[in-house]
C-alpha cells in the first residue's frame, strides 16, 4: 500500500533560545483534516550529528506533535544553524518521520506589527473580519512566516536583528496583500480589493529591499554596525558588505 502523503506543517526553521526550556512542533494533516497519531517521539541533534534528545516521548493533541527542551539541554552549547528536529510519529499503524532543521538562538525575534496596527492602516478590515474571520492573526502568522522564510532563504540571520521595527514595513505590506487577495474571492467590490492585493504585492518587494536593521553578530549583545549579509535584498547597515557563513 502507498504511504499517505501527509502534510507535516513546519512553519520556518525550529528555533531554539540557548538555556532556555521550550517546546518545537509539527502540525500534521490531510485534506483538511488533523491526523489521528497514536504515538510519538521527538530527537535533537546538534551539528555534529549527536543526539542531545533521544527518541523521547512527544505530547499530541489534534494532529500537534510536540516535543520538549529543558534548558540544560542546551545551556552550554555553541549558538549557530545546522541543528535538526526528527519526530517520529505512528499514524494508522505506519511509522512515519518528518525533519527540520533547526536554530540555536540566543532569542526569537517576534513580529513588530498586530490586529490594531492593522486597521490603523486599514480601518476596513474591521468590517470585512467581522463576515468572515474572527480576527487577522492567521494573516499576521503566514505573513511573519513568509518575510522571514524569505531572509532565511537569502541566508541572513533575521533572529539577530536588533531593530524589529525594520520588519513592519514588510510584514505590513506582505499581510494587506493576503488580506486583500483572499477578500477578492469573497466579495464582489467591482476588482477594489484585488486591485489592493496587487498594490500590496508590489509594495511588499519594495519594502523588502529597502529593509535596515542594527544586528548582534555574534549574538553576545553587542550591536554591530558595520555586519551585512551576502544578499541582494537586505542592507543592515553602510559599512561594507561580509558574507553569514
Amino acid at each position: 500500500m502507498a504511504d499517505t502523503l501527509w502534510s507535516a506543517r513546519f512553519a520556518g526553521p525550529s528555533m531554539i533560545e540557548r538555556g532556555k526550556a521550550q517546546t518545537v512542533s509539527v502540525s500534521i494533516e490531510k485534506e483538511g483534516a488533523a491526523a489521528s497519531v497514536t504515538a510519538a517521539t521527538f530527537t535533537l541533534y546538534n551539528p555534529q550529528g549527536v543526539k542531545v534528545k533521544d527518541g523521547v516521548a512527544a505530547t499530541v493533541a489534534g494532529g500537534t506533535v510536540t516535543g520538549s527542551i529543558a534548558g540544560a539541554d542546551t545551556t552550554e552549547a555553541d549558538l549557530g544553524r545546522n541543528w535538526l528536529v526528527e519526530f517520529d510519529v505512528t499514524i494508522g499503524g505506519k511509522v512515519y518521520t518528518f525533519y527540520n532543521d533547526g536554530v540555536l538562538c540566543l532569542s526569537r525575534l517576534y513580529p513588530p506589527i498586530g490586529q490594531s496596527d492593522l486597521i490603523s492602516r486599514h480601518s476596513d478590515v474591521v468590517n470585512l473580519v467581522a463576515t468572515s474571520k474572527a480576527n487577522l492573526q492567521d494573516y499576521i502568522a503566514t505573513a511573519w512566516a513568509d518575510v522571514t522564510n524569505r531572509m532565511y532563504s537569502d541566508a541572513v540571520p533575521f533572529w539577530k536583528f536588533r531593530t524589529p521595527s525594520a520588519l513592519r514595513g514588510p510584514l505590513f505590506a506582505r499581510c494587506f496583500a493576503l488580506i486583500f487577495r483572499d477578500y477578492s474571492t469573497l466579495f464582489d467590490s467591482g476588482d477594489r480589493y484585488a486591485e489592493l492585493a496587487d498594490r500590496y504585492d508590489e509594495a511588499y518587494s519594495r519594502e523588502f529591499d529597502q529593509m535596515r536593521s542594527k544586528i548582534d553578530v555574534n549574538e553576545d549583545n553587542t550591536i554591530d554596525g558595520d555586519g551585512v549579509p551576502a544578499t541582494a535584498s537586505i542592507h543592515l547597515s553602510s559599512g561594507p558588505r561580509r558574507r553569514w557563513l
